[in-house]
C-alpha cells in the first residue's frame, strides 16, 4: 500500500483476484469473500478520493487497477472452470436435460443427436420450456382442485412418457384468420408442419388435447388463463381452444427453411381463440396435489419473451429416417454457463426446510458459533463406524466469545481515540490493530449473519467459512493482548500454552472425527453439553 503500481503492488493486487476468483468457483459462499474484498476497496477508494493531493489521473489509474484485478480476473476464473467442467463432463446423463438443446447434443452418447429432422402430422413430440428450470410440457391424470378442475397441464424436469404429445397439422398457414375458418372435426394433413400453420396437441400416455380455458386463471400465479387437457371424448375437443398456432422464433441458421425440426427452432404455440401463448409462469404449484412441478398457463403478452418459447427436444416418428442433429446446430458457451447458473440458483432455493417436522440433520444458525448441537453423520448402532461433525471446542467457543465482544471493544477504543486518551499507542498502531481486526470481524459476520435472511435449508457446515475467520480474530486478539499486557517471556508461555491446548482438545476428540467403530459407551468424557448428541440424541425419532 505505500508503493503503489510497483512490481510487488501487483503482484499482490494480482493474486488476490486470482483467489477471489478460486474460492467463488469452489462454492458460491465465496460471494461472502469477494463482497468482504469489495467493501474494503471501496472504503480504501473513499478514502483516496478525500485526499486533496492525489492527483486525479492517479486515482483513476487506481480505479482501474482494482476493476480490472478484483472484478475482470475473478469473473474470467469463474467462467474458465465452466469452461472446463463442459470440456471433462462430456458423456451424457438425463440430468442434464435442463441444458440448452445445443449444449445437449454435443454430448457423447446422447439420444438426442440422432432423430427424424422433419416435424409431421403424427410426430411423437417433447417439448422443452426455454425458461430455465420450468423443464418439459407435461401432464398425468391427476385434476386442477379447483379452476375448471380438468386435467393438470405441468412442467416436469426429467424424462418421462409424461411428456410426449402427438402433433398433427390441422390447417395450413395463410387459409385461416379466425375460428370461424376452423373446422375442429376435420382430418388432420399430412406432410411436414410449417411456420404459421394450425395444430392440435395430443396428449399421448392420457389421450388427451392440450386446451386454453378464459374463464379460470392460472392456480398459482392467479393472473394468467389456465390450460388444461380435456378427453378427446368430450365436447371441449371440438373447441376452438385446442387449436394452437405454431409460429417459429429464431431458427438455427440451418434450420431456415420454415419447417419444424428438433432441437433447433424454438416454437410459441398461440391460441387460435384469444391469441395467448403458451407459457411457464415461473410459479410450483402446490405439493400436495401439483407435486411442486412448474405451472403453466397461457398469456396474452405484447412482449413474448423466453417463457414463452418451447423447444422440440425429442422427435419419435417411426416412419421417418433419424439424421445426425449435430450438423445442424451450433451453440453458445455463454449461453450454456447463464443457463447452468441460473439452474444452480433455481435449485438452491429450492432447498427450503419443511418446518412441520424435525430433521436432525438441520440446525439453525443461532446455534452455530457455540456448537450446540453437532451433526451425527452416520448410523449410531454398536456395529457402526460413528463419524460425528465436531469441531474443537475450544476454538468454537474462544472465536464465538471474541466475534460477539468485538463490537462493545470497538465502540470502547473509538470512544477512546474520539477523547484523545491514546498515549500508549505509537503512531499508526491503533490504526493497524483497527483496519486488521474490522477484516477479519467482517468476514466472519458476512459469512455468518446472511444465513439468518436465508430461506433454504441450514446445516452445521454452513458456518465452516465463517468460523474460519473467526479463530483467524481469535489469534489476532490474543497476540495483540498479549504484546500490550505481557512481556517476550510472557507472550511466547500464552503462544506455547495455547498451541497445547488446542491440541490437546483436537487429539481428545479425534475419535469422533476419524471414526469410532465400538460401542459410543466405551468412549469416555465426550459429553461436554448436554445438547450434544455424542450418547443419546434427545431429537432422534
Amino acid at each position: 500500500r505505500a508503493n503503489p503500481f510497483s512490481p510487488l503492488w501487483w503482484r499482490y493486487l494480482l493474486l488476490t483476484g486470482v483467489a477471489l476468483g478460486l474460492v467463488l468457483s469452489s462454492k458460491w459462499v465465496g460471494l461472502f469473500a469477494v463482497a468482504l474484498v469489495g467493501f474494503y476497496t471501496l472504503a480504501e477508494l473513499y478514502e483516496m478520493f478525500c485526499n486533496v493531493h492525489m492527483p486525479v489521473r492517479t486515482y483513476a489509474r487506481h480505479w482501474v487497477a482494482r476493476i480490472v484485478a478484483l472484478i475482470v480476473i475473478p469473473l474470467f476464473i469463474y467462467a474458465l472452470t465452466f469452461k472446463m467442467h463442459f470440456a471433462i463432463l462430456n458423456r451424457y446423463h438425463n440430468s442434464a436435460n435442463f441444458m440448452p438443446v445445443g449444449f445437449q447434443v454435443r454430448l457423447r452418447g446422447n439420444p438426442l443427436a440422432r432423430q427424424p429432422y422433419d416435424v409431421q402430422t403424427g410426430s411423437y413430440v417433447r417439448l422443452q420450456s426455454n425458461d430455465p428450470g420450468a423443464g418439459y410440457l407435461h401432464s398425468h391424470d391427476h385434476k386442477y382442485p379447483a379452476g375448471s378442475q380438468r386435467q393438470q397441464i405441468t412442467g416436469y424436469g426429467y424424462a418421462d412418457q409424461n411428456n410426449f404429445w402427438s402433433i398433427s397439422r390441422r390447417m395450413a398457414a395463410g387459409t385461416f384468420k379466425t375460428p370461424d375458418d376452423v373446422s375442429t372435426t376435420a382430418a388432420p394433413i399430412a406432410g411436414p408442419i410449417q411456420d404459421g400453420d394450425l395444430v392440435s396437441m395430443l396428449h399421448n400416455v392420457t389421450n388427451t388435447y392440450l386446451y386454453a380455458d378464459f374463464k379460470f386463471t392460472a392456480p398459482m400465479s392467479g393472473k394468467y388463463a389456465e390450460v388444461s387437457a380435456v378427453s378427446v371424448d368430450s365436447d371441449d375437443a371440438r373447441s376452438p381452444n385446442m387449436m394452437w398456432v405454431v409460429e417459429i422464433v429464431n431458427p438455427e441458421k440451418r434450420m431456415k427453411d420454415g419447417r419444424i425440426h428438433p432441437l433447433g427452432t424454438p416454437i410459441r404455440l398461440r391460441n387460435l381463440v384469444n391469441g395467448c401463448m403458451l407459457m411457464s409462469t415461473g410459479e410450483r404449484l402446490d405439493k400436495d396435489w401439483g407435486w411442486g412441478q412448474s405451472e403453466m398457463a397461457c398469456e396474452a403478452a405484447s412482449k413474448p419473451g423466453r417463457k414463452h418459447l418451447w423447444t422440440i427436444e425429442r422427435h419419435v416418428n417411426k416412419n421417418l429416417k433419424a439424421t445426425n442433429m449435430g450438423q445442424h446446430m451450433s451453440s453458445s458457451f455463454l449461453r450454456d454457463f447463464a443457463v447452468l447458473n441460473k439452474h444452480m440458483w433455481l435449485t438452491n432455493n429450492a432447498l427450503i426446510p419443511d418446518h412441520d417436522k424435525h430433521n436432525v440433520l438441520e440446525s439453525d444458525p443461532v446455534s452455530w458459533p457455540f456448537m450446540v448441537y453437532p451433526m451425527r453423520m452416520v448410523g449410531w448402532d454398536n456395529k457402526s463406524i460413528k463419524y460425528l461433525e465436531i469441531g474443537n471446542p475450544l476454538l468454537w467457543w474462544g472465536s464465538a466469545t471474541v466475534c460477539l465482544l468485538f463490537p462493545i471493544q470497538l465502540l470502547y477504543w473509538l470512544v477512546r481515540w474520539q477523547r484523545g486518551s491514546m498515549a500508549h499507542w505509537r503512531a499508526g498502531e491503533f490504526r493497524e490493530y483497527i483496519d486488521g481486526a474490522m477484516m477479519l470481524w467482517g468476514g466472519w459476520a458476512l459469512h455468518y449473519l446472511p444465513f439468518f435472511l436465508m430461506g433454504r435449508v441450514t446445516y452445521l457446515h454452513h458456518y465452516l467459512p465463517a468460523l474460519f475467520f473467526g479463530i483467524l480474530l481469535l489469534v489476532y486478539q490474543i497476540y495483540h493482548a498479549s504484546i500490550w499486557y505481557l512481556k517476550e517471556r510472557g507472550v511466547r508461555r500464552v503462544l506455547y500454552t495455547s498451541v497445547a491446548a488446542v491440541a490437546f482438545v483436537f487429539w481428545w476428540f479425534s475419535p469422533l472425527t476419524y471414526g469410532w467403530d465400538k460401542p459410543i459407551t466405551q468412549l469416555k468424557g465426550m459429553q461436554w453439553t448436554s445438547s450434544w448428541p455424542v450418547y443419546e440424541d434427545r431429537f432422534e425419532l
